[in-house]
């Protein structure tokens, strides 16, 4: 039994990682809001030390073929058009990023937009309500990704019992989290903090309302498209199935592949390209509305009711925390079928509401837990609707 399990003792690691990582850089972003509420200046480091780690990601993949062979293809750019063998001392650090282009950022624009008002609205909703309610709210995505797929006329899931069962546990599950949070909460607020709670619920609904068309529309850009496989990506691949996860999807590859129409680029040129459009499109914002802020508390040490202080090193701790996550998931979908990394990924929700709610250290009700419950059903039922019919797709393809 042990030796069947140890192949894939490596995969539960990781799994492990990803929750401790995604539950503990959801806290730490709690906490600096908490000291610093500046979402525009959070966001405009993220964008930064992502493009950052990312660049620096890109070298190390560009001097080392075994790095660039642990994540799946498509991850980064394809370094063999630049002929020859890579070592420390020929590598060029601009050969390992893709140039920007003309149709990179006509690419990127988009999403770089979408991240930017996205960060910005989650950072606020982030530093008014509990990470849990923030957290949960996020879970409603499928029911905003089918509507707006039936709006724009996208094809997208029929409708069945099933499918209702499904949302309306998201929803009631949703609903029973936000309202025993509140409850809670509203024992240590004033009247007028309340209101800001309110606000915060705003916020984290159009911040998951702005990922949702992110999604929608990244569904396209984020899927990765290249000449036929290696025989180890055959085999890797051969288990794999299209993605239900709008973003971070990846296409099956065959033998008879036939060249794309439109250039598709890897993650890694998209994270940083996207990371730096975003980075200028809220620069503007940021040196209107808070650059003032951190400038009188850096160099005059005034501290206001807006900030009390900077703290740094939770900035590098939840830049390289958010880093981590994307490379884990990146490794993750080149290694587990996309039924297991789907549940894997709701397992990661379950995680973060449930580390929010230790962190509190309030009382947890049972309310809370039957409403955890009711909302993981919902997202079970939901995949399997999705993987369903993608089995009938291609048991029956048009």
């Amino acid at each position: 039994m042990l030796s069947r399990l140890r192949p894939y003792l490596h995969i539960v690691v990781l799994c492990i990682c990803w929750y401790v990582i995604s539950s503990l850089a959801s806290q730490v972003t709690k906490h600096i809001l908490t000291l610093c509420p500046l979402p525009l200046f959070l966001g405009e480091f993220q964008f930064v030390f992502t493009a950052f780690l990312a660049s620096i990601s890109c070298q190390i993949a560009y001097m080392s073929p075994n790095f660039k062979n642990t994540f799946p293809q498509g991850t980064f750019p394809d370094y063999n058009s630049y002929g020859g063998l890579k070592t420390y001392d020929n590598a060029n650090f601009l050969l390992a990023i893709t140039k920007p282009t003309k149709h990179i950022i006509e690419t990127v624009l988009p999403l770089g937009l979408f991240q930017f008002v996205g960060k910005y609205f989650g950072h606020k909703a982030t530093s008014l309500v509990p990470v849990s309610t923030v957290a949960s709210i996020k879970t409603l995505s499928p029911l905003f990704i089918l509507m707006f797929q039936k709006l724009l006329h996208i094809k997208t899931l029929k409708i069945n019992k099933t499918l209702t069962l499904s949302l309306t546990s998201l929803v009631l599950g949703v609903w029973i989290i936000v309202n025993e949070d509140s409850k809670y909460h509203k024992k240590k607020q004033t009247a007028s903090s309340t209101s800001y709670s309110t606000y915060g619920l705003i916020c984290a609904v159009i911040s998951m309302l702005v990922f949702v068309v992110q999604n929608i529309y990244g569904k396209s850009i984020f899927t990765f498209k290249s000449t036929p496989l290696t025989e180890f990506d055959k085999r890797k691949h051969l288990h794999h199935e299209d993605s239900p996860l709008p973003l971070y999807k990846e296409e099956n590859h065959s033998v008879n592949t036939q060249p794309t129409k439109s250039k598709k680029y890897d993650k890694m040129t998209l994270m940083i390209y996207i990371s730096v459009i975003g980075f200028l499109l809220s620069f503007g914002w940021f040196v209107t509305l808070e650059l003032p802020i951190v400038w009188r508390h850096i160099c005059h040490d005034e501290v206001s009711d807006h900030i009390k202080t900077i703290p740094w090193k939770l900035f590098i701790v939840n830049g390289t925390f958010h880093f981590i996550q994307a490379m884990i998931t990146f490794h993750l979908l080149g290694e587990v079928s996309t039924l297991t990394y789907s549940i894997a990924n709701l397992m990661k929700r379950i995680a973060i509401i449930s580390v929010s709610w230790l962190f509190v250290g309030g009382p947890i009700t049972f309310l809370q837990i039957f409403g955890l419950f009711v909302n993981t059903a919902g997202l079970f039922l939901y995949e399997r609707c999705n993987n369903k019919n993608k089995t009938l797709k291609k048991l029956r393809p048009e």
